[in-house]
């Protein structure tokens, strides 16, 4: 039997919209997104094509062809195969050799770029919920050179500028592949219905009505209270295994839910300062994607 691979990818960027879009793809009839692994676990962004760099520093992902291909095994007669792996876009180089490699010239590209200033942030925000980010925003910027170097098992998520340099990203998928479709955070958040027949068309497949787009996934916006309760929720400490341990888990859940709500606070807006620093960074790069892409992103470099 032949092999079922993916036709179809959505290759980022990390927090412009992917993990919703993924989840209203998988509502489609003839679409089917890559499912449960070996293991039995749901597998949303498997990062196999650039396994050899991300590796050590996921702490999810599919590590061989054989638990790649069992991503898969729940295909039956969907016409689009697809996945969405974030980290594509910012290792483009050996995603697109990888990707030329396993899966051919002819797949899709589907490309999510959101305002890098507001992404860098973003990111941020999702970062320093874990223990693996403990510096205030501004630190990390200006420590952002080398932190990847210094510690191998850091995620490449705290590149908050450089994930943000979309230009040379883009332009190689847009060199590489024929069908590459670019989709801006701002249409998709504010007309998702349009974005997603525009979708809908690029992947020819149906116009399907009966997507329930309503809901959001991955939303950020919380910051933890103070570092010695984030560590208290994310370190290995004793209190944290009694808990794991003898709370049943439908209470469990309850239980964490609640902590995290009290625990935690809405986060407060960027720096002015802050804000004009990055818009300065990434302006160059912004206009040359501008043109690059036919889009109007003067709303960008405000």
């Amino acid at each position: 039997m032949k092999n079922k691979l993916p036709n179809f990818l959505i290759v980022g960027a990390a927090k412009s919209g992917t993990s919703s879009l993924h989840q209203y793809l998988i509502q489609h009839p003839e679409i089917f997104m890559s499912s449960v692994n070996l293991e039995g676990k749901s597998v949303k962004e498997p990062q196999f094509l650039i396994k050899d760099i991300v590796e050590k520093r996921l702490h999810f992902g599919v590590w061989s062809f054989e638990e790649y291909l069992s991503i898969f095994n729940g295909v039956k007669d969907e016409k689009l195969i697809g996945e969405a792996s974030v980290f594509y876009l910012y290792y483009y180089r050996e995603a697109i050799k990888n990707i030329k490699k396993i899966l051919g010239s002819d797949i899709k590209i589907i490309i999510l770029l959101r305002n890098p200033v507001d992404r860098a942030f973003s990111a941020y925000l999702h970062v320093s919920r874990s223990i693996k980010e403990p510096l205030s925003f501004e630190q990390a910027l200006m420590e952002e050179s080398g932190r990847l170097e210094k510690d191998v098992t850091l995620t490449p998520m705290v590149m908050y500028k450089d994930m943000g340099l979309y230009y040379d990203m883009v332009k190689s998928y847009k060199d590489n592949f024929k069908d590459v479709h670019v989709i801006l955070y701002e249409d998709f958040r504010d007309r998702t219905n349009l974005v997603l027949q525009g979708i809908f068309d690029f992947l020819n497949v149906s116009r399907n009505t009966n997507i329930d787009y309503t809901k959001k996934y991955n939303i950020g916006g919380r910051k933890w209270n103070s570092n010695i309760i984030k560590n208290l929720f994310q370190k290995d400490n004793f209190f944290k295994r009694l808990f794991v341990k003898f709370i049943p888990k439908l209470l469990k859940n309850k239980i964490k839910t609640k902590l995290l709500k009290i625990s935690t606070k809405k986060v407060t807006s960027m720096n002015n300062k802050t804000r004009e620093n990055l818009i300065s960074y990434f302006k160059k790069d912004i206009i040359k994607l501008s043109k690059l892409i036919g889009k109007d992103l003067k709303n960008w470099t405000k």
